[in-house]
């Protein structure tokens, strides 16, 4: 019997990787009208803007595709100064949208982490092993909606065998 899960790609969106050191994450905050997350796996979210941690000096910044090249420029020639860079990588990364009732339990078959909503909620994220591959699993929702976030050369493997897994 299939799983209560559906799959889905939603509105391709502008992506940018951000690094820099503490003086840089100031200077994104102020540029983006948005915290940085400092914390580990964390994520913040203002309006359609959402930043995900992936390292101490790393974060991935998700933006309405239309924002993405202004916001590039913004950030790369107001960061020119410190050790910072903003570079555009929606090319690539794919977004997977994966919701429905059964989620933690399609998602557990493919993710090495504790993804019960006890342990692993909004405003969190994680770089994980997801299916041979890696992911950025980020939950959207406390109905059961993750965001999972691929190398694009690995979206249609991913659809494919979250497909087979929950028996569609």
């Amino acid at each position: 019997m299939p799983y209560d899960v559906t799959i889905k790609r939603p509105t391709p969106c502008g992506m940018l990787m951000l690094k820099g050191d503490r003086i840089a994450q100031d200077r994104f905050s102020e540029v983006l009208g948005m915290d940085i997350p400092r914390i580990s796996n964390t994520a913040t979210v203002h309006d359609t803007y959402s930043v995900l941690w992936l390292g101490p000096t790393e974060w991935l910044l998700i933006v309405p595709e239309s924002d993405e090249a202004r916001i590039a420029s913004e950030l790369s020639y107001d960061a020119a100064d410190d050790w910072a860079v903003a570079i555009i990588v929606s090319d690539h990364y794919s977004i997977i949208t994966i919701q429905g009732s059964e989620t933690t339990e399609v998602l557990v078959q493919a993710c090495g982490i504790d993804i019960h909503p006890q342990e692993f909620s909004i405003g969190q994220c994680c770089r994980c092993a997801f299916a041979r591959t890696t992911a950025i699993v980020r939950p959207l929702d406390s109905q059961g909606t993750y965001e999972l976030i691929l190398e694009s050369s690995y979206v249609q493997y991913a659809e494919h065998w979250l497909s087979r897994a929950i028996g569609a």
